[in-house]
């Protein structure tokens, strides 16, 4: 994949999953695609957590059926519960969620707009060459949820907010992040996903945040 390698560099991946068939497709696949980046696997939440304590991990590839410590039976409620932990902690990390069964995500589907980092989430009966797209979405600080977690094209408040604070009072993105007391980091993914939401892309000759502009402006999102 293009640009995989700088993307990789001195970076590791936790992939949390209880299924010794998929970690066999999933952990090599990761290797191939990012040569750079240290891949570790964790089958429960407790050995996951220990992981994270001596490994920062820049994504985490997580199942939503899981057991919560060696032996104990794999539950839906328990993965997604450490997913709700890792989404309102502190460290962000970019999230592929890779699940038989992906709509219990939709409990959390306010926080995940709202979440810092990079978040996607898939089936994991698709290829591996989606998961790897899904994995580049993730590590780019995008939002993508699969089409039977969106009835429509959503915006949360947030994104709206900083249109208006650019386009209608000129604000710079630094401004910005200190008038909505957020970081840096999260107004630059807010960005990339209403790059995402209104369908935009780099275009040679095209400036990208006047494309935003005006397509926001055609669906009325600023005045």
């Amino acid at each position: 994949m293009s640009g995989s390698t700088a993307n990789s560099s001195k970076q590791t991946f936790l992939v949390v999953d209880d299924h010794e068939a998929i970690l066999e497709g999933t952990v090599p696949a990761l290797q191939r695609a990012y040569p750079e980046a240290e891949v570790l696997t964790a089958s429960d939440i407790q050995m996951a957590q220990l992981q994270m304590g001596s490994h920062p991990p820049a994504l985490i590839v997580l199942d939503l059926s899981l057991p919560e410590k060696p032996h104990s039976p794999a539950s839906p409620e328990v993965g997604l519960q450490f997913l709700k932990t890792l989404i309102e902690g502190r460290l962000a990390p970019n999230i592929l969620v890779l699940s038989t069964n992906v709509q219990p995500l939709v409990q959390l589907k306010p926080a995940i707009n709202a979440y810092e980092g990079g978040f996607a989430a898939m089936d994991k009966s698709l290829p591996i060459r989606e998961m790897l797209r899904l994995v580049e979405l993730a590590l780019r600080g995008s939002i993508y949820l699969p089409p039977q977690l969106r009835s429509r094209t959503e915006f949360d408040p947030k994104w709206l907010e900083v249109l208006t604070l650019k386009f209608n009072e000129g604000l710079t993105d630094k401004a910005i992040a200190g008038r909505m007391h957020l970081s840096d980091r999260t107004i630059r993914n807010y960005w990339i996903r209403l790059q995402d939401a209104l369908d935009i892309y780099d275009e040679p000759g095209k400036e990208l945040r006047i494309q935003i502009e005006i397509a926001a402006r055609k669906l009325g999102l600023i005045h």
